[in-house]
């Protein structure tokens, strides 16, 4: 079902301009662009609590992989949004296709680190609030 969710996803990132206002292409773009700021907060938010959960009940060889996967992660955002930017590479709209890819692969990493790392199976509640998923299919 997730994996569901995130190619619809990628596959409706056209931006809109009218969620992100400006007569110019640099004025959308850095709407965008604070949009992935935001974003990419979020990220760092939960990914440092899910780090915080691991260290607290000494989970070290859990912590290990789960740095390493978000350096990977990193890695993978960077190339699968640089690709985005390469197919659009003659228009202007280059910058808000490869912004739009960053803003939702991590708006849907946020979600996956909050799934795996900040819930539990019990019903003791996360640790931080279920990021809207649904804010991966709006447009960014």
């Amino acid at each position: 079902m997730m994996l569901a969710i995130f190619a619809f996803a990628l596959a409706v990132a056209v931006p809109d301009a009218g969620q992100c206002p400006g007569s110019s292409t640099q004025e959308i773009d850095a709407c965008l662009a604070g949009r992935f700021d935001k974003a990419d907060a979020e990220l760092n938010r939960y990914y440092k609590a899910a780090i915080k959960r691991l260290r607290e009940e000494r989970e070290l060889a859990s912590e290990q992989r789960l740095v390493q996967a978000e350096r990977s992660w990193v890695a993978y955002r960077t190339s699968e949004c640089g690709a985005v930017y390469e197919n659009w590479i003659g228009g202007s709209i280059r910058g808000s296709m490869a912004l739009n890819c960053q803003i939702r692969l991590t708006r849907m990493r946020t979600y996956t680190i909050w799934l795996h790392w900040l819930t539990y199976m019990d019903s003791t509640p996360p640790l931080l609030p279920r990021p809207d998923i649904e804010s991966v299919l709006a447009p960014a």
